[in-house]
C-alpha cells in the first residue's frame, strides 16, 4: 500500500467518525420521538389495566331543543369534553426546553381517535346521539383533550306532582364501559369549560334554565358486574306557568264558578236550575279532552288534575243541592228549601276558593 493511499484512507475514516459523532450529539426531533412511540401499541390501556386512568369531563350546553314529559325524554345540543393523561404520548424534556426545538414540538398535536387509546364512556340514558364534529389533541406533557359537538336525545324521570308549577332536573348519566381493558375513574371536579350558553336560543319559551351541576357517585358491585364510579351532569330547569294559568286555570275556574248563579234563581225553577250545572259539567269534560294530549300521562295526581277534579266535584254537588231543594219543596217545606238554596250564594264560591287554596298548600309547598 502506497503512502498516498494510506493517507486517503485515514482522511475517509476521520470523516466517518466526525459524521457519527455529529449524529449522536444531534437532539432528537419531535417527529423522531413520535416515530419511536409509534412502535408502542398506543391503543392499549396506558397502564395495561393495572391502575385506572382519571378522566375529567366537561359539558357546555348551547341549545335546549325540547322537553317531552309524556315520553319522558328531552333533547339538547352542546359540547362534551374529556381530558386524561397518557404518559406514552409525552415528549422528552429536551424536546420542550432545548433552544433548538421547533415550534411544532411545543404546540398541541392533532390525532385521530383510532390511533390511540381512548376511555370507553357510555351515556346510560341515551335514546339517540349525533356527533356533529370532534377534535382530539395532545400536548407535550401527554394530556389528551377530546372535544365533541353533539345533539342527543336522553330519557329522563320527571316529578310532575306540582305540574305546572314544577322544577325538573335533566340528567346526563355517564359511566365507564364495564371492562378491565378500559379501566377509568371520573375526576371529582368537572372541567372549567362546563357551563350554559347565554345565547337567546339556549332556553325554551316554556322553560327557564337555572343551572348545571356535576356529581359523581359510587355504584357498588352487582353480581358479575364490577363496582364503578358514575358521573352525571344535572341541568335544573323551571317551568314558566303563564301559559297554563291563562289557557287552563283561568277558564277552568270560570267554568267551575258559573254554577254559583243558580243560587240566585228562584228554587221553584227546577228545570232552569238543573240545566246550568249540567251544561258546565259537559263543558269541563270537553275542555279536559281538548287539552289531554298536551298533559303528561302519569300514574299519580298532579296539581292540575286536583283542580280539575275540584271543578267536577263542585258541579256535582251543585246538582245534588238542586235535587235536595226540589225534594224539600215537594214535601211541603218551601221556606226551608229557600233558606237552604240561598245559603249557597256565598258558600259555593268561598268553599271552591278555599279548596283550591288548600290544594295549593298540599301540592306546591
Amino acid at each position: 500500500m502506497t503512502r498516498r493511499t494510506l493517507s486517503l484512507g485515514i482522511v475517509v475514516l476521520a470523516a466517518l467518525l466526525i459524521l457519527l459523532c455529529d449524529a449522536g450529539a444531534r437532539p432528537t426531533s419531535a417527529s423522531e420521538t413520535l416515530k419511536s412511540k409509534e412502535e408502542i401499541d398506543l391503543q392499549d390501556h396506558p397502564t395495561a389495566g393495572k391502575t385506572p386512568v382519571e378522566v375529567s369531563i366537561g359539558l357546555y350546553v348551547t341549545n335546549l331543543v325540547s322537553i317531552d314529559e309524556t315520553r319522558e325524554s328531552f333533547e339538547v345540543g352542546g359540547y362534551l369534553e374529556a381530558q386524561w393523561r397518557d404518559p406514552r404520548l409525552a415528549l422528552p424534556t429536551n424536546a420542550n426546553t432545548s433552544a433548538n426545538s421547533t415550534p411544532d414540538a411545543t404546540r398541541p398535536r392533532t390525532l385521530k381517535p383510532e390511533t390511540i387509546w381512548m376511555p370507553a364512556i357510555q351515556a346510560t340514558n341515551t335514546i339517540a346521539h349525533k356527533n356533529n364534529g370532534y377534535d382530539l389533541q395532545v400536548d407535550a406533557s401527554g394530556v389528551v383533550t377530546y372535544t365533541e359537538r353533539f345533539d342527543v336525545s336522553l330519557s329522563n324521570q320527571y316529578s310532575l306532582r306540582k305540574f305546572p308549577f314544577d322544577t325538573q332536573v335533566l340528567r346526563f348519566d355517564l359511566e365507564p364501559f364495564r371492562s378491565s381493558a378500559s379501566t377509568i375513574v371520573f375526576a371529582p371536579q368537572a372541567l372549567p369549560m362546563t357551563g350554559i350558553s347565554t345565547g337567546r336560543d339556549t332556553e325554551l319559551a316554556s322553560w327557564r334554565i337555572e343551572g348545571l351541576r356535576y356529581v359523581t357517585q359510587e355504584i357498588p358491585q352487582r353480581q358479575t358486574l364490577p363496582g364503578i364510579r358514575e358521573s352525571a351532569f344535572e341541568l335544573t330547569i323551571v317551568r314558566r306557568p303563564a301559559f297554563y294559568i291563562w289557557k287552563i286555570f283561568l277558564p277552568l275556574m270560570m267554568i267551575s264558578l258559573i254554577p254559583a248563579v243558580v243560587f240566585w234563581i228562584d228554587a221553584k225553577e227546577f228545570d232552569w236550575l238543573l240545566k246550568i250545572p249540567m251544561t258546565m259539567l259537559l263543558s269541563m269534560v270537553a275542555f279536559e279532552l281538548a287539552i289531554t294530549r298536551d298533559l303528561p300521562r302519569v300514574g299519580y295526581v298532579t296539581f292540575l288534575d286536583a283542580v280539575f277534579m275540584t271543578g267536577f266535584t263542585f258541579c256535582f254537588f251543585c246538582i245534588l243541592e238542586i235535587l235536595a231543594v226540589y225534594l224539600i219543596q215537594k214535601r211541603g217545606a218551601p221556606q226551608r228549601a229557600a233558606r237552604l238554596h240561598a245559603a249557597g250564594r256565598w258558600l259555593y264560591p268561598l268553599s271552591y276558593f278555599g279548596v283550591v287554596a288548600l290544594l295549593a298548600l298540599c301540592f306546591l309547598l
